[in-house]
């Protein structure tokens, strides 16, 4: 749908491909983490030391990045990403609960 905005906005080819892959490049990562942690879930895996802490890390990092583009260049994402916020702040609190 935003893709169709773009275009229809007359965007350039470079920012719709942009836009496309950090699409993709977002649901990638929240997939793999989320693989991971199922696969430790189950016992088919064991992350242990540092290495547990590295999906979590990666969750955080995305999160934070969106908040330092939201606050300090786009205002107007605040509303639109807070559905994302709550989620994935949830998907940390039980990344860390699982880890102590």
């Amino acid at each position: 749908m935003q893709v169709n905005l773009l275009k229809n906005l007359g965007a350039s080819n470079i920012l719709i491909g942009s836009f496309r892959a950090m699409s993709l490049q977002g649901g990638l990562l929240v997939f793999i983490v989320g693989a991971a942690e199922i696969l430790v879930y189950a016992g088919l895996i064991e992350l242990t030391g540092f290495a547990a802490y590295i999906p979590m890390g990666i969750l955080c990092i995305n999160v934070i990045s969106v908040f330092i583009v939201a606050f300090l260049k786009h205002p107007e994402l605040i509303k639109a990403t807070i559905p994302q916020f709550i989620f994935f702040s949830a998907i940390i609190i039980i990344q860390f609960l699982s880890i102590n």
